[in-house]
């Protein structure tokens, strides 16, 4: 592989998976993060964006196959508010809220019994960290809090902080924890995450091949459910692609067919995908 490819590793998985996405183009399924994945990482979320050439092929992508879903930990109206397509599928809060593709929305209900404790957490969070001074930012998506530490000098000192501020109250209140790029969430204690919601949209479809792209520990779930569902038929074809940066957690890697350079190789891979289908 020459030096600067956009791809890293897997170029043969990939081959073969765009192979068997031109013989049936109306039979894909591509399910895509968005942070880190489509949109370049940010110091803060108000900051990311999703680029023009994402928007464009993608766009192509909406019109040509027979999925295009946004799978993000990001609330339902803000992963819209980042990519709007019509015709796509949104998934929020990691598959506590769903956007069909035909614009009917769904909340799971069993969220809603949480969304007071997390409030309290979120509460105590802006009262006992001094965001400011820590380089702190927390995100209140109402059934998800978010705690952000990339903008901190002291990256130890400050997850200490917020481990022993925001994490351990919520765990002892029974709720959730999952962690990311400089990040915490807390959720609710519930066996729904973006595996569970890559399944369900799967299974709820006429597809014969699908594409995972992500690039957290948030998303390793859904590289899972994509191969379980391959595997349960010879005839479909999957395949993971990692958007991998110097940070990237050695899980993503092991779990991702395709390795890429972090968001430029996954647009490569978009794009490679819109050529061989006939929307590019």
């Amino acid at each position: 592989m020459e030096a600067g490819s956009p791809i890293v590793s897997g170029q043969e998985s990939l081959d073969a998976f765009v192979v068997a996405a031109a013989g049936a183009p109306a039979a894909v399924a591509l399910l895509c993060d968005i942070d880190g994945t489509i949109s370049p990482i940010a110091p803060r979320p108000s900051d990311a964006h999703v680029p023009p050439a994402f928007r464009e092929v993608l766009e192509a992508l909406v019109d040509k196959i027979g999925l295009v879903a946004f799978v993000t930990g990001r609330s339902l109206d803000d992963g819209r508010r980042m990519i709007p397509l019509e015709g796509a599928a949104y998934i929020g809060t990691h598959g506590l809220e769903t956007r069909a593709a035909d614009g009917s929305l769904s909340v799971e209900p069993q969220a809603e019994r949480y969304v007071g404790a997390i409030h309290e957490v979120a509460e105590a969070a802006a009262r006992d960290l001094d965001c400011e001074a820590l380089g702190v930012v927390i995100e209140d998506k109402r059934t998800v809090l978010a705690v952000h530490y990339r903008l901190a000098e002291d990256a130890a000192a400050t997850r200490h902080q917020i481990l022993a501020r925001v994490i351990e109250p919520a765990r002892e209140r029974g709720l959730a924890i999952a962690t990311g790029h400089f990040a915490f969430e807390v959720r609710p204690p519930l066996p729904f995450n973006k595996g569970t919601a890559v399944r369900r949209l799967l299974t709820a479809g006429d597809y014969f091949s699908a594409m995972g792209c992500g690039d957290d520990l948030t998303d390793i779930t859904a590289f899972a459910a994509i191969h379980e569902w391959g595997d349960r038929d010879a005839r479909r074809a999957t395949v993971a692609v990692a958007a991998v940066t110097d940070e990237t957690p050695r899980p993503v890697t092991e779990a991702a067919d395709v390795l890429v350079r972090a968001t430029p190789g996954v647009h490569a891979v978009l794009a490679r995908l819109a050529a061989a289908v006939g929307a590019a």
